[in-house]
């Protein structure tokens, strides 16, 4: 689009292109090129699409056993972009409306050792609250990423010990009306004061911020990991790479500013062109585009928790 529409108008588009895609399919297909082991369970239709993921997931080299075909139509999604990357999405979950806690208690009784759980809002929150229980039962970390937006409940927010939310949803999820012009070191003053607002007491919450980065809040440390300067194409599928460079950062045991970096390059990339799944980069890639380019250094601030 030359622009994004206004409410109730009608604009010509310049292009389109569709693919294959969904938070769940992204995050799991990013990680899976990154080299980490991935099991996913995906719902779907019985639908056409869903006979093409499947051969997606074939193609791929990721398994397709948790692949449950538990509706009519899978889930789909439309969205807008502008010409600097910036855009909206509409989705109808489809048969991701339909995961209930029994899909996931089968899946996990047949799982070997996990290292991370990873949910996002595209499915029910009771069917996350099923997985992250078990996971913390395992003593397995878990990552929730509460897209598309709903606040997530106290209950699902005790079992989450990572939470990774863009700029627009952590104005939502603080009760913050004008995030929209900060500036990073404002984001690092502010966020330690908005966290403790929160019933929560996970180790790790990251706000992504676009072309600007990220800030990450640690009990403790807050810091602010600046992203390469591209020429932004396309924002659709960024947050999802940016989660699953995150995911590796941490299941390797990086220092927390390499793992920002990390995946402030994996969003980079795929900001950088049209599409997403086709996009996801694969390790040696984002260790080329990372040599390639300088990044500013993290701001990392110290400070004393607070207590009650």
């Amino acid at each position: 689009m030359d622009r994004l529409p206004l409410p109730g108008e009608s604009l010509h588009s310049n292009s389109m292109w569709s693919e294959h895609g969904g938070k769940g399919l992204n995050v799991a297909l990013g990680a899976h090129r990154l080299g980490i082991k991935v099991e996913t369970l995906l719902p779907l239709g019985t639908d056409v699409v869903a006979d093409a993921i499947l051969q997606l997931l074939q193609d791929e080299g990721l398994h397709s056993r948790w692949a449950l075909k538990i509706g009519e139509q899978s889930g789909f999604g439309v969205g807008f972009v502008a010409p600097n990357g910036e855009n909206f999405l509409a989705v109808y979950p489809g048969a991701n409306a339909l995961l209930r806690p029994e899909h996931v208690e089968k899946v996990v009784a047949a799982l070997p050792k996990v290292e991370m759980v990873y949910g996002q809002f595209e499915i029910p929150e009771a069917a996350i609250v099923c997985a992250f229980r078990w996971a913390r039962g395992q003593s397995t970390r878990t990552l929730l990423n509460p897209s598309p937006w709903r606040l997530p409940t106290p209950t699902l927010l005790a079992l989450t010990d990572i939470l990774v939310v863009n700029e627009t949803e952590a104005a939502l999820l603080f009760g913050q009306t004008d995030t929209g012009d900060l500036l990073p070191e404002q984001w690092l003053n502010y966020l330690p004061l908005w966290v403790t607002q929160l019933d929560w007491q996970g180790d790790l919450l990251v706000v992504t911020l676009g072309e600007l980065g990220c800030v990450a809040l640690t009990p403790g440390t807050v810091i602010y990991q600046p992203t390469w300067s591209i020429s932004a194409m396309d924002g659709t599928g960024a947050g999802d790479a940016f989660s699953a460079g995150l995911v590796l950062g941490l299941l390797q045991g990086f220092e927390l500013d390499e793992t920002l970096k990390l995946a402030c390059a994996c969003g980079a990339l795929v900001a950088a062109k049209q599409g997403v799944l086709q996009n996801l980069p694969t390790l040696a890639e984002v260790s080329l585009f990372v040599q390639a380019k300088n990044i500013p250094a993290a701001t990392r601030i110290n400070f004393a928790p607070s207590s009650d």
